[in-house]
C-alpha cells in the first residue's frame, strides 16, 4: 500500500516525498524494503543534506522539514500521550498530503480530530 501511495504522489507530481517513520531502525526496515523499487534516500543523524525525491526519516530528524507530501509509516506506533508533541511534529511535515498508515489500527492521539477532517481506509490483509 506504501509502493501505491508513493507511485500516487509521484504521479501527482510532488517533488519531495518523506516517508516518516518512528524510529531510525524503522527508517532502515524501509529503506530495505523499498530502495530496490524507488529512488530513496534515507536520512540520518549524520547527513548533512538531502536532495529532492523521496526520503526515509526518522521522526525525531523531520522537525523543521517540510515536504510536499509525507507519508506516517506507521501512526499506531505513537500511542502514549507523551509522544502528543512528535506525531503533531511529524504530521505537520506535510505541506500539501499527509496520509497515516497504521498496523494496529488509529492511535488514540487522534481522538481529538474532529473526524469529518480525515477518513480511514481499511484494508484486508494479503496473507
Amino acid at each position: 500500500m506504501i509502493r501505491e501511495k508513493i507511485n500516487q504522489f509521484q504521479d501527482e507530481g510532488f517533488q519531495t516525498i518523506a516517508i516518516i517513520c518512528r524510529t531510525a531502525e524503522g527508517s532502515a526496515k524501509a529503506y530495505e524494503l523499498l530502495q530496490n523499487e524507488f529512488h530513496v534516500h534515507l536520512i540520518e543523524k549524520a547527513t548533512l543534506s538531502y536532495e529532492k525525491g523521496i526520503l526515509i526519516i526518522p521522526s525525531y530528524l523531520a522537525k523543521g522539514i517540510e515536504f510536499d507530501a509525507v507519508i506516517v509509516y506507521d501512526s499506531s506506533q505513537y500511542a502514549r500521550e507523551s509522544e502528543r508533541k512528535l506525531f503533531y511534529t511529524v504530521c505537520t511535515r506535510a505541506m500539501h498530503k499527509l496520509h497515516l498508515f497504521a498496523t494496529e489500527g488509529i492511535t488514540s492521539l487522534m481522538k481529538q480530530v474532529p473526524t469529518e477532517l480525515y477518513s480511514i481506509e481499511q484494508v484486508k490483509s494479503h496473507y
